[in-house]
């Protein structure tokens, strides 16, 4: 049986980015309560933890069954092709939604935030490779 380490590698980097995501909503917060006021903090936080933990958790079992997949995917496992293409997809929707969603004069002046959305579309694109790959 064949696999596909690029797959693997995939897995493993969304696995990273969930826990980087997870470990950084605290220091996130420190960032957002010191730029706004206490008021503003107890409204926004809250579900912008919410969010920033949710996305981290969800990246988890994306990651891991992208490992999953990497066997079924090169030996044509029809059901391993489609979870690794929904998640390529997921994973692709991503920085479509912060380019959406993020005004761009926000992202040109985060170069971090600019450079995870940048890798996230380069990781989507990526995940299409080996379901394609002939």
């Amino acid at each position: 049986m064949r696999r596909s380490w690029t797959m693997v590698v995939q897995g493993v980097l969304l696995i990273v980015v969930a826990i980087i995501h997870l470990v950084m909503t605290a220091e996130v917060g420190r960032i957002v309560a010191r730029n706004t006021s206490a008021k503003a903090f107890a409204f926004l936080w809250p579900p912008y933890a919410l969010d920033h933990v949710v996305v981290g958790i969800l990246l988890i079992p994306i990651g891991v069954t992208t490992i999953l997949c990497a066997e079924g995917v090169p030996n044509g496992d029809i059901r391993a092709r489609l979870i690794a293409l929904a998640n390529a997809i997921a994973i692709l929707c991503l920085p479509i939604a912060v380019v959406v969603a993020v005004p761009l004069s926000v992202l040109l002046s985060a170069p971090p935030f600019l450079v995870a959305t940048a890798l996230l579309a380069l990781t989507g694109a990526w995940m299409f490779w080996p379901i394609f790959k002939r």
